[in-house]
């Protein structure tokens, strides 16, 4: 017995605390809740009956009456009941009547009230009707009723002043409307939840509480001073299947693993149910209460052994906070449950010396059961929170963990960025090396070009400068005038030759000059000015400070080219130009614009350019001749970035 005490300790403190907190609520309700002594519950046993004719009927009948006789079955549907009224000397005397529909009351011949059931969907025993009683207060009032079928007579009647009347009602139904309001708002929560996290668990809790909300609510004599529905009470029977169904989702989605497919079988099975429940209910009330009372209970039974046999199963072999806590909200479910049955089912159908014990369960509320199934909520509240806190702390765990590989990352990156930057540099500096290393090469092959270009030369006028003196000789004794074209010819052959021996050996200098591109761009232009007789018009911005010896060639050996052609192939003289270089942060650009008439094209301008845009290709750079509106340009852009 010890062991087993101790083993069930959580379970013994949760079930513990349960009763405590149910204790406290009830005793606070109490604290509040005083009786009014001036209403009197009339007792049936002095009342009597008489047929009626029909509903229709216009006065009590003078003759007929009979004594009632407790559990009696009534031979009409439409009866007379005479209610002797105590005298208590009440000033405001009302009758307070229930479990009645269609309803007249007279006294002394005259009409005091008349109600007319005009639906058949509603449940008498939460539909109350206040008759006002005159004053002096008659001997007794003649009620004229009528139900649906021959029953024994059902009426409820209380007499008090009205304001004692709403008191009582507030005293019996103030724990229903405080659990409904509970559940309610659980169930609200929970669907909030719902829609955030998409748990089902979350749904069906919500299905659990607005179910019991719905039912303790509608179940309150209460409701009908605020909001008179008498519909609204007849569908709570409705409301058993549902709750059912709800708790069934929520056992599955907490114990995924244990009876799965018994418990998932169910669940549909009680949801068919739901469904014909409510189905029967809008179609007819005695087939509602038949199915009811006949399917439910059945239905419940095996429910109730599957609940408790997984319930026990998932405490047996996890013992963690949720099976404990569930297990201890069904058991307090479970007992209450029974009182409630025993109360009023059970208490019919056992002995006397067993009720006479068992007096004080007539002290708890009427509908303990919401009290039972207000614990259970407790208890999955608790499971839930449960659940959402380990999802709150795994969550927290996660970010932190991301957030370390995030930095991890990062810095891996910030190094790998490091590197890559080092690695820019290196090659930028590289390539600004090859580049170099690019334009000696070139200038040394430009020396030789230009080497063997002056041999060449050379060769020709002197080849041919000694074949005019040859024929000058030959001529100056025959034909003078012929012998002197001749030796003019030599001069100006050896003139010739000698201006282009010059221009190369220009070309051949390696000193400071070369390299100022302004400098060496002006020379250029009043050397072809001075020579063609062309005319060149120069428009410069700021060159950069950090363009290359191989850039510069590039820029100069273009517009020498350039010119070089546009004379070579002008159609008229003089030649007119436009030299434009412009240069931001990235880029230069340079045009020579040819705004003469000419008949050449992009094919006439020779392997020379070619040559020059394809070293101009390797640092980046674009040479392009098009014919446009202003004359036929040739346009050079090179990078400016280090990369170049």
């Amino acid at each position: 017995m010890i062991r087993f005490l101790t083993t069930h300790i959580p379970l013994f403190r949760i079930l513990l605390g349960l009763t405590a907190l149910i204790l406290c609520i009830g005793l606070a309700l109490t604290a509040f809740q005083q009786r009014d002594s001036n209403a009197i519950q009339l007792n049936p046993d002095r009342w009597s009956w008489a047929p009626a004719r029909s509903f229709e009927d216009a006065h009590p009948p003078s003759e007929g009456w009979q004594d009632h006789v407790p559990g009696t079955v009534i031979p009409a549907k439409a009866y007379w009941i005479r209610v002797p009224i105590p005298r208590n000397g009440w000033a405001d005397p009302q009758l307070f009547v229930l479990r009645v529909g269609s309803i007249k009351a007279y006294a002394d011949g005259a009409i005091l009230y008349d109600y007319i059931l005009k639906t058949k969907q509603v449940h008498t025993g939460f539909h109350w009707k206040m008759i006002a009683v005159p004053l002096p207060a008659p001997d007794h009032v003649d009620l004229l009723v009528k139900y649906a079928k021959h029953s024994p007579l059902a009426a409820s009647v209380v007499i008090g002043n009205k304001s004692s009347l709403l008191n009582i009602i507030l005293i019996n139904d103030l724990d229903n409307l405080i659990l409904g309001t509970l559940l309610l708002f659980s169930g609200i929560i929970a669907l909030g939840l719902y829609a955030t996290q998409r748990d089902r668990l979350y749904l069906f809790f919500a299905l659990l509480a607005f179910s019991g909300g719905f039912a303790a609510l509608v179940r309150n004599l209460l409701l009908q001073v605020i909001w008179d529905i008498p519909q609204l009470a007849y569908f709570h029977d409705s409301c058993l299947s549902l709750a059912t169904f709800a708790f069934i989702g929520v056992l599955r989605h907490v114990f995924p693993t244990i009876n799965r497919r018994k418990i998932s079988f169910l669940l549909w099975v009680m949801l068919a149910d739901t469904v014909l429940t409510i189905i029967a209910a809008l179609a007819n009330p005695r087939w509602y209460y038949s199915f009811t009372i006949n399917s439910f209970g059945p239905l419940f039974a095996v429910v109730f052994i599957a609940v408790s046999w997984t319930l026990w199963t998932a405490y047996r072999s996890r013992k963690d906070l949720e099976s404990i806590w569930l297990l201890a909200g069904f058991t307090s479910l479970t007992v209450i449950s029974l009182i409630h049955m025993y109360r009023f089912i059970l208490i019919f159908h056992l002995p006397e010396w067993f009720n006479e014990r068992m007096l004080w369960v007539h002290r708890l509320p009427a509908d303990s059961l919401f009290w039972g199934l207000f614990l259970f909520v407790v208890c999955l509240i608790r499971v839930i929170m449960h659940r959402y806190t380990g999802m709150n702390r795994q969550l927290t765990e996660f970010n932190r963990s991301l957030e370390n590989v995030v930095q991890t990352r990062t810095q891996q990156l910030q190094e790998r960025t490091e590197q890559l930057e080092t690695a820019h540099e290196q090659l930028g500096a590289s390539m600004r090396e090859n580049a170099e290393a690019l334009a000696e090469a070139m200038i040394l092959e430009e020396r030789h070009r230009i080497t063997g270009s002056i041999h060449d030369t050379v060769g020709h006028t002197l080849s041919a400068t000694i074949i005019q003196l040859e024929a000058a000789k030959r001529l100056i004794a025959k034909d003078h005038d012929l012998a002197e074209e001749k030796l003019e010819a030599s001069q100006d052959l050896v003139r010739r030759g000698l201006e282009d021996i010059r221009q190369s050996v220009r070309l051949l200098r390696d000193d400071a000059s070369y390299y100022d591109l302004l400098g060496s761009i002006g020379a250029l232009i009043r050397e072809k000015e001075h020579l063609t007789g062309c005319q060149v018009d120069s428009q410069f911005d700021l060159l950069p400070l950090a363009l290359s010896t191989f850039q510069k060639r590039i820029v100069f050996q273009t517009l020498q080219e350039g010119l070089s052609l546009g004379i070579k192939h002008g159609s008229r003289k003089p030649f007119h130009f436009q030299f434009i270089i412009r240069s931001d942060m990235k880029t230069l650009n340079m045009q020579l614009i040819h705004l003469e008439e000419h008949d050449y094209s992009a094919k006439d301008l020779g392997f020379s350019l070619q040559a020059i845009a394809e070293q101009a290709a390797l640092i980046g750079g674009v040479i392009t001749a098009d014919d446009e509106k202003t004359g036929y340009v040739i346009t050079l852009l090179l990078p400016l970035t280090p990369a170049s």
